[in-house]
């Protein structure tokens, strides 16, 4: 069975495509499909965490998708605290990156 992570990369100002890559994470999960599914939020993305916009989606989609956010980005444009209290974890995306892909990960990303 496949295994797949969704990278959320997009500028928080496409919001079609940010709320596209986050319902797409969820429903991949949901679908039973696939052996496992991982969100990771990252570069321009982060600054979905500072729009409450996205806020009832993203507290949709943890409950389905194990997510994480790049620390480095967060920490950038200063929504690391935000980011923890939607009780996110920040993580070196970039590393957690190649050690999913050797596990056998496909990475789409939006």
């Amino acid at each position: 069975m496949a295994k797949l992570v969704v990278l959320v990369l997009s500028d928080p100002k496409d919001e079609r495509k940010i709320f596209t890559g986050l319902k797409f994470a969820k429903m991949a999960k949901e679908s039973g499909e696939l052996e496992d599914v991982k969100l990771v939020i990252s570069a321009q993305a982060v600054g979905v965490f500072k729009d409450m916009a996205f806020k009832e989606v993203i507290d949709e989609v943890k409950t389905a998708v194990p997510v994480m956010a790049c620390k480095m980005n967060a920490d950038a444009i200063g929504v690391a605290k935000e980011v923890e209290s939607y009780g996110i974890p920040l993580a070196p995306v970039g590393k957690e990156l190649i050690k999913l892909i050797k596990d056998g990960y496909v990475v789409v990303s939006f």
